[in-house]
């Protein structure tokens, strides 16, 4: 394991915290030892016949991701109705324009395969675990542990995985049902009997897909509940610190060192838990953004059927969710990192002034692949500019719509007058 040596698990000055999410990435292939990774490690050689197996469970689900990824993108060139059907696909059936559906579906595909690859390359790391286990903090006392253990959010997380147990399993359930109708409504009896283990393997596939969608978030949402609370409760201390009795000059300046320490801990924590998280936003943000407008797009302009009218409003409102939930939950990480500086703090000695230049330096926080942190003038600007893009594009598109059109009637009117002088009756004289 980088960065990790077997002095650096000490029991008796590190605890290992109860993470309820990791059962849940074990189950969807994300994970294969997770906060089981001591174990692998000691004097004595052990057997190493189930971490193989629950690795080899990992690579499965990622290359089945891919798959489904690679399939979804190479479908929106195919015409052929029985190559589709050779390849699974249904989606001839419910729209003569089948790129309503493909498109969406690649572009969830594309993202549940880029994260399940970020894991699996970077599991051994433990920047996931971030603040939970930190590899550079590994060896300091069980008092820091404390401060992120999640069982103050316990209550919150068990109605978080209990919602997304059941977003997975509607999803999956509803899923499978229409391939099952669509396939029986539209093939005889041995055809379709012959197309069930593709049904069976595509409700596997929505079932890591959603799995993954859901609990990647609102994983990630609750490691940034933790870090801007620790950020929020510096920042209260040091408005305390500075309400309180002034005392002797400099009589201060040991507590606010403390808090300085404390808050540079913290922004350490976010340095590392951003070495994982930066890749997971910046893919997320590759492949929602563009499925959104897509699905705004078709909003405005497509023809809808009550089937395709579900699932456009279903992708549509799912992913401005999706960014709106990791993206305002990155921003609060921000914000409360830099609160000491906005907030109204009146210490004037060196220590101070110290800290308040370390907060009005680089920006602290969750970035997007390093190009930008994420802070709610960024959310701001990115809203901004996809806005007005695709206000462009749909202006464009409208005006073409139209000029083809009016092309369209002018070329019906020319026919229809050719065919009236072609039978009009001879004159007499």
């Amino acid at each position: 394991m980088k960065g990790f040596t077997t002095q650096m698990l000490n029991r008796d000055a590190f605890t290992i915290p109860k993470l309820a999410y990791e059962s849940y990435f074990k189950i969807f292939g994300l994970i294969s030892s997770g906060l089981d990774f001591g174990q692998r490690y000691g004097p004595v050689k052990q057997d190493k016949t189930s971490t193989n197996l629950k690795r080899f469970y990992c690579q499965f689900v990622c290359l089945l991701l891919w798959f489904f990824a690679i399939r979804s993108f190479v479908l929106m060139f195919i015409g052929d109705r029985e190559i589709q059907l050779m390849m699974g696909d249904l989606t001839g059936f419910w729209n003569d324009y089948r790129m309503y559906y493909l498109m969406p579906t690649f572009y969830y595909s594309l993202q549940t395969a880029i994260i399940a690859t970020i894991f699996l390359r970077n599991e051994s790391e433990l920047a996931w675990l971030v603040p939970f286990i930190s590899v550079k903090q590994m060896q300091t006392n069980s008092i820091r542990t404390a401060k992120y253990d999640t069982n103050n959010h316990e209550r919150r997380t068990q109605i978080t995985i209990i919602m997304n147990n059941l977003i997975v399993l509607i999803a999956t359930g509803m899923v499978a049902m229409l391939y099952m109708l669509t396939a029986y409504e539209n093939m005889d009896d041995s055809t379709f009997k012959m197309f069930l283990p593709w049904i069976g393997i595509q409700a596997v596939w929505i079932f890591f897909m959603t799995g993954i969608n859901m609990f990647t978030m609102t994983y990630f949402n609750l490691v940034c509940l933790i870090l801007s609370n620790r950020f929020k409760q510096v920042c209260k201390d040091i408005e305390a610190l500075a309400e309180s009795d002034p005392g002797p000059l400099g009589s201060k300046n040991n507590a606010l060192s403390t808090l300085y320490y404390e808050h540079n801990e913290i922004c350490e924590l976010v340095d590392e838990s951003n070495s994982f998280w930066q890749s997971f936003i910046f893919f997320n943000y590759l492949c929602h953004i563009p499925c959104n407008c897509y699905a705004l797009y078709n909003l405005f302009f497509a023809e809808f059927d009550d089937l395709l009218a579900i699932v456009t409003w279903t992708v549509f409102l799912h992913t401005i969710l999706f960014l709106a939930f990791i993206s305002l939950s990155a921003a609060d990480v921000s914000a409360e990192a830099h609160s000491p500086y906005t907030a109204k703090i009146h210490i004037d000695c060196l220590q101070m002034s110290t800290f308040l230049h370390r907060v009005r330096g680089p920006t602290i926080g969750f970035s997007c692949l390093d190009l930008f942190v994420i802070t709610n003038a960024s959310i701001s600007n990115t809203i901004a500019a996809v806005a007005s893009y695709f206000l462009i594009v749909a202006d464009f598109s409208r005006s073409t719509a139209a000029a083809n059109a009016a092309e369209k009637r002018e070329e019906a009117a020319k026919a229809a007058m050719n065919l009236t002088t072609t039978v009009a009756p001879p004159v007499t004289q």
